[in-house]
């Protein structure tokens, strides 16, 4: 399959839908679809008119992870680094919002995917599968920082030996989800959540976004000095200014990045 056609990108409003269209391996990553969505998020990134992005995958599943029938063009270690780093990089260091909307499966590192996103939906039937040990191996895509970062070590440990596969109920319970919507009208209530988050300012949205990242390996007072920055670049903005005269005028604001 062309490169062409196993992503599809779309942009209206401020939100880009970013869909995973590999239906008939559960839009398990092969070469080119990792190639394909470092590419597409690369145009996220440099799209001014973009705010949050949404991840989809097509067909009964957000993401098997690796396609291992494909022929292995290199070792997994340089896999890991010049195909699959990338795309990660560009969602946790960059100035948009990423949302995972998980149905179906998300395995491997199609969870590990799913978990790296800024924010992770999740329809009632879908679940996130992290069955590395049951084939002798260990999570990456960076997953073992997130579920310890998220879960604790224990419970990070427990899931990972075990090979688990975890529901939506207990990811939105160990707070690894922000929502659940239903399963029948999941695209419909995923894409209504996002288009609410553009409305906020995107400004701040891009300030807290790399503030609480940094919050992971940084102190109170880091994050203290680092906020009292943001806020003096926040204040000076059109957007700021614009707001507090909203709300003297009892009016919502209206934000437009700038």
């Amino acid at each position: 399959m062309s490169q062409e056609n196993i992503i599809s990108f779309d942009v209206n409003s401020g939100l880009a839908e970013v869909i995973l269209k590999r239906p008939a391996q559960y839009n398990s990553f092969s070469h080119n679809l990792r190639i394909k969505l470092n590419q597409t998020l690369k145009q996220v990134e440099d799209n001014p008119n973009i705010r949050a992005a949404i991840i989809r995958g097509d067909g009964p599943g957000f993401c098997a992870g690796a396609d291992l029938a494909e022929n292995p063009r290199s070792s997994i270690p340089d896999q890991l680094e010049k195909e699959y780093k990338p795309i990660f990089q560009q969602i946790v260091d960059g100035k948009k919002l990423y949302i995972a909307a998980v149905h179906g499966s998300a395995a491997g590192i199609g969870a590990a995917l799913a978990l790296a996103c800024d924010f992770l939906v999740m329809s009632e039937k879908s679940r996130l599968s992290l069955v590395f040990s049951n084939i002798g191996l260990i999570p990456d895509g960076g997953a073992n920082w997130l579920l310890c970062k998220k879960l604790g070590y224990g419970k990070a440990l427990e899931i990972i030996v075990h090979g688990e596969h975890i529901n939506s109920e207990d990811c939105e319970k160990y707070g690894l989800a922000n929502k659940i919507f239903q399963e029948e009208t999941f695209q419909e209530e995923s894409t209504a959540w996002a288009r609410e988050l553009v409305k906020r300012s995107p400004l701040a949205m891009i300030e807290t976004k790399k503030l609480l990242r940094l919050c992971q390996n940084n102190t109170y007072w880091d994050i203290f000095d680092a906020e009292a920055e943001a806020q003096g670049r926040l204040a000076k903005t059109e957007d700021f200014h614009n707001a507090i005269q909203a709300f003297f005028n009892k009016e919502k604001p209206v934000f437009f990045g700038k």
